[in-house]
Formats: structure tokens, sequence, C-alpha cells
């Protein structure tokens, strides 16, 4: 695995176009208002830090998310257009801690936190044979 120190305090910012995929389903008798559901939200936030580390780790490695935090602050129509912000906050061994926001224009959706774990592929592989 290569040092990762050296990317501490890079962020990364992605603009998300949401679309009906992400609507909140939950409650049947308000899904006519086509909101965004926070587990699509944080989809999208893992998608962005996995890509993001993903430039700076080795071909054999992969990350996985092991802990995530999100507070949905403010409801948000699909079809609208919003920013997710991530920044690396604190790297232990082969943890990565991503700190994010979610940002429609000055206006702040939701915040949070997310644990990556780099691993190598292999590793992943011969974990889920066992298992079976």
């Amino acid at each position: 695995m290569k040092d990762l120190s050296n990317i501490l305090g890079l962020n990364k910012s992605v603009e998300l176009n949401t679309n009906e995929s992400m609507v909140w389903e939950e409650e049947e008798e308000l899904s006519y208002l086509h909101l965004v559901s926070t587990s699509s939200l944080l989809k999208e936030v893992s998608h962005v830090t996995y890509e993001f580390l993903g430039a700076y780790i080795d071909e054999e490695e992969t990350s996985v998310v092991t802990d995530a935090e999100i507070s949905h602050l403010k409801p948000v129509v699909v079809g609208e257009n919003l920013i997710i912000g991530a920044r690396i906050t604190d790297i232990v061994g082969n943890r990565v801690l991503f700190k994010f926001v979610v940002m429609r224009e000055s206006e702040k959706i939701a915040e949070g936190t997310l644990t990556r774990v780099v691993v190598s592929k292999n590793y992943l592989k011969r974990k889920a044979v066992e298992n079976f």
C-alpha cells in the first residue's frame, strides 16, 4: 500500500444532477412530492469518495466504506442540481476519513463523515470465498 499521508487535506467538489432514481418513497402518501432521499445522497457521497480516493491508490487495491454518518438538513426536489464537496481530514494506517457537505447554491443540504478502508482486491476476494 502506498503512503497516503500526502493526500491529507485534499478536497474535491462534484456537481450532482438529482434524478427520479433518488426519490424518497418510504411515505407513499408523500411520494408525489418527488423529494430526494437521504440514502440516495449518501450513495452519491460514497461514489464521490470512492472515485476521489481511487486516484491515489494502487490498481490492486480498492476502498470500502466502513462507517458513515449523515445529517440531512433540508429537503431537495428531484431535478435540482447540488454540489458534493469532500475533504480528506484524517488518515490512520489504511483508514481514510472524509468530511463532506452537500450544497444547493449557498444553502447546506446535508453534511457528515465517511470512512473508507483501503484493502487489496485479493483480500476481498479471499474473504468473500471464505464466507460461502
